[in-house]
């Protein structure tokens, strides 16, 4: 069984959720080049169990831990800037 926890807060997604309550999935994924270095942050409008595990994907459990990853995202890319 896999347990998937917020890639920002760390809170551990539960098996049956409340129709009123919906993760976010999506794609954080960076390439580098010799020359530049390119980084994507995608995130889907529905949740995909088949796709949780998929190479690059993140996980958040709320608007708010969407958007403190975002600005957490920025922060490391201006730094290695």
């Amino acid at each position: 069984m896999v347990k998937i926890t917020c890639d920002n807060c760390g809170a551990e997604k539960p098996e049956k959720l409340p129709a009123t309550v919906e993760w976010i999935l999506g794609y954080d994924l960076e390439t580098e080049t010799p020359r530049s270095m390119q980084r994507s942050i995608r995130l889907l409008d529905h949740w995909d169990d088949r796709r949780v595990l998929e190479l690059g994907a993140i996980h958040l459990c709320s608007l708010q831990c969407r958007d403190e990853y975002m600005k957490l995202s920025a922060a490391r890319m201006s730094a290695k800037a």
